[in-house]
C-alpha cells in the first residue's frame, strides 16, 4: 500500500447485514474491483480466528480467506486483547492462505501493535483513532499507517504525518464526504462501504 495511488478498502467487506465480514462481502469487494478488503477479527473461547463485529455472524476466517481476489490485500482489523502466542498462530494460519505482504494488520490498541511488532514489520501495522495519530505527530510509534476517521481527518494532519514518514488512510465508515473531497486530503487510502 504505497503512496503512488490512493487505495481502496472494502469496509468489512460489505455492509448489508449478511456480508459484514462473510466470505460474500469479501467477494463482493472483489467484484467491485476494491484493492482490498477490511475485516474484523476475533478469537473465540475455543482458539478459532473468525470475522465478526458485535451480535452479528460469525464466519470462519480461513473461509474469507478463500474468497479473496487475485493480488487483492486484506486489512486484519483485530478486535480484542491478544497473547503474543496467539497473534504468531493468527500470523501463521494466514501466511498459509495469502502473502504477507499483502496482509496490514490494525488495532485499537497499540498493546496489540506492540506484541505484533516482534513478528511483522511496522510498515505493516496500522493504529485506529485522531488522538493516537496526533501522538505520532510527537514521537515515533511501532506503526507506519494511521486510520483516522474522515470526519476529523484534515489535508494539514495528514500532510505533518506523511513528513513523520507515515501513511494515512480516511476511515469513511459514514461516508459524510464524497470520495473526492477525501483524495483532496492526500490519503493514501480509505475505507468505503459496499451495499451491492
Amino acid at each position: 500500500m504505497g503512496r503512488d495511488l490512493m487505495k481502496v478498502i472494502a469496509h468489512r467487506g460489505g455492509m448489508r447485514g449478511e456480508f459484514q465480514n462473510s466470505p460474500e462481502g469479501v467477494r463482493l469487494a472483489a467484484m467491485h474491483q476494491a484493492d482490498g478488503v477490511e475485516l474484523d477479527v476475533v478469537m473465540g473461547a475455543d482458539g478459532v480466528f473468525r470475522c465478526g463485529h458485535g451480535w452479528g455472524r460469525r464466519s470462519l476466517l480461513a473461509d474469507c480467506l478463500k474468497e479473496l481476489g487475485a493480488g487483492m490485500e486484506l486489512m486484519v482489523h483485530l478486535k480484542g486483547r491478544y497473547a503474543q502466542g496467539d497473534l504468531r498462530r493468527l500470523v501463521d494460519q494466514l501466511a498459509g492462505k495469502v502473502s504477507l505482504e499483502r496482509v496490514m494488520f490494525a488495532s485499537h490498541r497499540g498493546r496489540v501493535l506492540d506484541a505484533l511488532s516482534v513478528i511483522i514489520p511496522e510498515d505493516r501495522l496500522a493504529r485506529f483513532g485522531w488522538v493516537p495519530a496526533l501522538l505520532a505527530l510527537r514521537s515515533s510509534r511501532r506503526w507506519r499507517w494511521c486510520l483516522v476517521n474522515q470526519l476529523v481527518l484534515t489535508r494539514p494532519l495528514v500532510a505533518a504525518l506523511h513528513r513523520m514518514g507515515y501513511r494515512v488512510m480516511a476511515s469513511c465508515v459514514w461516508e459524510f464526504r464524497s470520495r473526492k473531497e477525501i483524495e483532496r486530503l492526500g490519503v493514501d487510502g480509505m475505507f468505503v462501504n459496499l451495499f451491492d
